[in-house]
């Protein structure tokens, strides 16, 4: 099975188009995670851009956040079907709030699942805090109502949350990688969503948990019998990333950590062979 590295968007929205495919082709990516403007003129001339350098994409989902209900759910709809008519490898959602009702939360999880069947795009729910899936055991609960919910699963959040690497949630850990589609790769700890460097030997105990994590993910889609698996090498800019204090100075470059990260999983399913 095929593994394909997506590089985000996300810590490099002030660099080039161009210089930034460039840079992530060059880096053998097969593609990038990025959200699309609803402009239809913004959105051809990116697509285009990523049609040249001959790069896949994950669709990014992140912005609704409307408290209104009816305004939420509209919003929601809009942005997959703008993202889905690009026909991406897949979309990947922060679908719903962490404060919604079950019943709110269910009709996102529906209009997603319709939006999915229409379209044949797959849609994947991210694991993250102050959405519907912040929590394992909360997330859990409704992956035993939809048996055919996709995931992309970040478990990151999920330390931060439980201030723990999840040791006593081990069914809702299993159940979450049993419905994993796309993987967000980032090193957490019970403190933090991120580490400060994962590459930090203080830090191994983590970097260890989250390799065996994206492991049993891999092998699991490959159990599933899928050709390939997305995987987003995740370390993030700042306010993920810190700055050395009074300085400009980040504490961790995001570019070198998700090679880093990218290698390690590498490495880690080659031993597994």
């Amino acid at each position: 099975m095929e593994l394909k590295f997506i590089y985000p968007r996300w810590g490099s929205a002030d660099m080039k188009w161009e210089t930034f495919l460039k840079k992530v082709k060059n880096a053998g990516y097969h593609g990038v995670e990025i959200d699309l403007p609803l402009n239809p003129h913004a959105k051809k001339e990116i697509l285009s851009i990523l049609a040249d350098y001959e790069l896949e994409f994950v669709g990014q989902h992140w912005e609704t956040k409307e408290l209104d209900f009816k305004t939420h759910l509209d919003t929601f709809k809009k942005h997959l079907y703008n993202l889905a008519e690009a026909q991406p490898l897949l979309i990947n959602s922060h679908t719903g709030l962490d404060f919604f009702s079950i019943d709110k939360n269910t009709l996102l999880l529906q209009a997603a699942a319709d939006i999915e069947n229409e379209t044949g795009v797959p849609i994947a729910h991210e694991t993250h805090r102050s959405r519907f899936s912040f929590a394992s055991h909360v997330c859990y609960s409704y992956l035993k109502e939809f048996p055919d919910l996709k995931l992309t699963s970040d478990f990151s959040h999920w330390c931060c949350v439980a201030e723990s690497l999840l040791e006593n949630q081990t069914e809702a850990v299993t159940k979450a990688i049993e419905h994993t589609y796309h993987i967000h790769a980032r090193v957490g700890s019970s403190q933090s969503p991120q580490l400060l460097d994962p590459r930090d030997q203080r830090y191994g105990i983590e970097l260890s948990t989250f390799k065996k994590w994206w492991k049993a993910m891999i092998d699991n889609a490959e159990l599933q019998g899928r050709t390939f698996i997305t995987i987003t090498p995740e370390y993030g800019p700042y306010p993920y990333a810190n700055y050395l204090p009074n300085t400009n100075e980040l504490m961790g470059d995001q570019w070198e950590i998700n090679q880093f990260i990218k290698e390690e999983i590498i490495s880690n399913q080659s031993k597994g062979k």
